[in-house]
């Protein structure tokens, strides 16, 4: 999980934005139940149906099964080299530790909780209703 209060800081944005990124959760959290039940491999199909580049390219990592220390780098040099900051830059963050959980092979719910607490804005009614509301 990254940790760089510098990197908080730059990633910091309203409680609407937050909002907005609880889909980005579900996905990851739809990504990982498939590929537990399914295998990575399973996910191949799945890329193509995701408009967000960044994820898409993390999944075409993880599919390839790159090994996960180079998923990690090539995901890394993008939330620090490229100028990313508020929203765009939470996303990202949410998407990288999402994407190498499921690479680890952690189950759902996990994937879930450990996305979810970069939303330290949203209280928890408010999250499941998000959740909800994107199925």
């Amino acid at each position: 999980m990254l940790r760089d209060l510098a990197l908080a800081a730059k990633a910091a944005c309203s409680k609407e934005d937050q909002e907005s990124l609880v889909a980005t959760i579900k996905i990851l959290k739809d990504l990982g139940e498939k590929a537990k039940k399914q295998g990575i491999l399973s996910l191949e199909e799945e890329q193509f149906k995701i408009s967000d580049p960044f994820l898409q390219v993390g999944l075409q990592l993880i599919v390839d099964k790159t090994d996960p220390e180079v998923v990690c780098n090539i995901l890394d040099s993008d939330i620090y080299y490229n100028e990313s900051n508020g929203r765009e830059l939470l996303k990202k963050i949410l998407v990288r530790e999402g994407l190498l959980r499921i690479q680890k092979g952690e189950n759902a719910r996990n994937i879930l909780l450990c996305t979810k607490v970069f939303l330290g804005k949203i209280d928890r009614d408010t999250f499941n209703k998000l959740m909800e509301s994107d199925r």
